[in-house]
This record gives C-alpha cells, sequence and structure tokens, in this order.
C-alpha cells in the first residue's frame, strides 16, 4: 500500500473502508456491501423472529413489517451499487427465502417464485 501525505498528515492507501454504512473497495465494493447488507438484514429478521411465529399477526401485516424492518437494512444505498446479475441474484434469493419462512411454505411445497411474489405482493 501507498502512503500519501497532505500537509502535515500521512494518508495511508487502503483496499477497503466502510463510509457510512457502505462497503468501498478497490472493486467498487458491490459485493462486498451487498454481502454485509444481507448478513445485517438476517440479523433483523432473526430479532424479528416472535413476529413471524405468532399466529395473531396476519401474514399481510408480517409482509409490511418485513418490508419496512428487513428489506430497509437489505437494501441501504444499493442505488450506489453496480448492478451485477450475481448481486441480483443473491438479493432475490434473500428475499424468497425469508418470505417462505414468514409465509410457513416448505421446501417441500411445489411453489414457484413467481406465485410466492403474487402471494406476498
Amino acid at each position: 500500500m501507498q502512503k500519501f501525505r497532505l500537509e502535515e498528515t500521512e494518508i495511508e492507501e487502503v483496499g477497503s473502508f466502510v463510509h457510512l454504512e457502505s462497503a468501498v473497495s478497490e472493486s467498487g465494493g458491490t459485493e462486498e456491501d451487498a454481502a454485509s447488507r444481507i448478513k445485517k438484514a438476517n440479523g433483523v429478521f432473526v430479532q424479528l423472529y416472535p413476529v413471524w411465529r405468532n399466529l395473531n399477526i396476519s401474514k399481510e401485516v408480517k409482509i409490511r413489517i418485513f418490508n419496512t424492518n428487513v428489506k430497509s437494512i437489505l437494501l441501504y444505498a444499493c442505488k450506489t451499487w453496480k448492478t451485477t446479475n450475481q448481486v441480483t441474484r443473491r438479493i432475490q434469493i434473500f428475499v424468497n427465502k425469508r418470505l417462505r419462512r414468514i409465509m410457513n411454505i416448505k421446501w417441500t411445497d411445489k411453489i414457484t417464485n413467481e406465485e410466492l411474489w403474487r402471494i406476498a405482493h
């Protein structure tokens, strides 16, 4: 890594860093930032397990809670990402798996993603 000098301050070049909760790297940071956002959104999802398991809360309300509390964390600053098929796929897989869990759809249930989205929206 190179070091630069700005007046009396030595500035070190780094390969990556976090700025305003978004990962920035030499490659742009999209992959790292998406992975970080997925991890943070999953943490929120796990904290909300009591809501997902509560039979007194309708699926419509659960989906609204998911959209406002989990998806907002997941997609924070996504407008700055370089859109790639891999990142889009990872985000969609995360959302699909969590929607299936909220709606108690098991992997043995034969339901397409399109049907899942229709039910969820």
